[in-house]
């Protein structure tokens, strides 16, 4: 709350929007990252989370349409920064991957992170729940008409 008061929130406009059925939870986050200029995605540092990791929190801040610069670490975050091709990332060693330090230098050209915002919202598009069931359903053999 102390940092979104200086955004105009109060305790009970927080409330207000956890308790909405509709918006709850994942507004009140959209409003938190929107709050940044560019945010940083790192994975979880177990070796299963390296392996197997969640991509949902670099989705999430992705959809909320801001830049986001994603720490490669681990085949799950490696496979997915290749496999969409993007370009708004950073890795310790820095051979494959330009360093945090690099990155951040990049980051402050407002070109890159438009470029970063514009390939995270693509990407987010992937993951919205609509798209998501649809291809469950495909997977599971459903040929029918669709309506979400």
């Amino acid at each position: 709350l102390k940092f979104m008061a200086s955004e105009g929130w109060t305790e009970e406009k927080m409330k207000q929007l956890l308790a909405d059925s509709e918006y709850g939870t994942g507004m009140l986050y959209y409003h938190v990252f929107r709050t940044f200029d560019v945010m940083i995605v790192t994975p979880k540092e177990s070796p299963e989370k390296l392996r197997f990791g969640s991509i949902q929190r670099i989705v999430s801040v992705m959809k909320s349409g801001v830049p986001v610069l994603v720490e490669v670490q681990g085949p799950a975050f490696e496979k997915f920064v290749d496999g969409y091709e993007y370009s708004c990332v950073y890795s310790k060693a820095g051979d494959k991957y330009p360093t945090l330090k690099e990155a951040l230098e990049n980051m402050k050209d407002v070109s890159a992170r438009e470029k970063c915002q514009e390939e995270g919202l693509r990407i987010a598009e992937d993951f919205d729940p609509e798209v998501v069931l649809k291809q469950l359903l495909n997977t599971l053999g459903y040929d029918g008409e669709y309506e979400c």
